[in-house]
């Protein structure tokens, strides 16, 4: 496993191939909203980890993404195409009070994917790591730096706000 902050081609196909997935999955299953959360949920809960840029969790998505992009090296062998990285962004902005949240949500996916069961948790993954990876994309990651971190950031805020004035 290599830490990778960028992704390739090939790994959006398999982003895309997962999504085809969870849309057969979501149209087969009469069109059922959960099937759909799960996902979204998913890709939540990924962007939440690449937006830690030099913590932990941050760290644990650069992996994510390194082994995507590895795996997903055959993309160009079985389609006999070459490969090569797409534009890149970064996070940006995330505070300390955003942290909290950060937090907060890895830890509920993480429960939520220990205690799901089966089909339901290779969805929550498959939104992960979906998530995770194109938050290192510059489309992507620009609309989590525009909705998702200030969202996190004003929700930190506000509790550590409510924290400070119980008294």
């Amino acid at each position: 496993m290599n830490p990778a902050t960028a992704i390739n081609v090939s790994t959006l196909a398999i982003i895309a191939v997962l999504f085809a997935l969870h849309t057969r999955t979501f149209i087969k299953g009469g069109k059922d909203p959960k099937v759909l959360l799960t996902g979204i949920g998913g890709m939540i809960a990924g962007s939440s980890l690449a937006m830690s840029v030099g913590g932990a969790l941050g760290l644990a998505a650069t992996y994510i993404v390194g082994s995507t992009n590895t795996a997903a090296a055959v993309a160009p062998w079985a389609t006999g195409t070459s490969d090569r990285t797409l534009a890149s962004g970064s996070p940006q902005g995330l505070t300390m009070e955003g942290g909290i949240i950060v937090l907060v949500v890895s830890v509920i996916a993480w429960v939520s994917i220990r205690e799901a069961g089966k089909k339901e948790r290779l969805r929550l993954l498959g939104g992960l790591i979906s998530g995770a990876a194109l938050t290192y994309t510059a489309g992507f990651g620009g609309l989590v730096n525009s909705t998702l971190i200030p969202i996190y950031n004003g929700i930190g805020g506000q509790l550590v706000s409510f924290v400070e004035n119980l008294a």
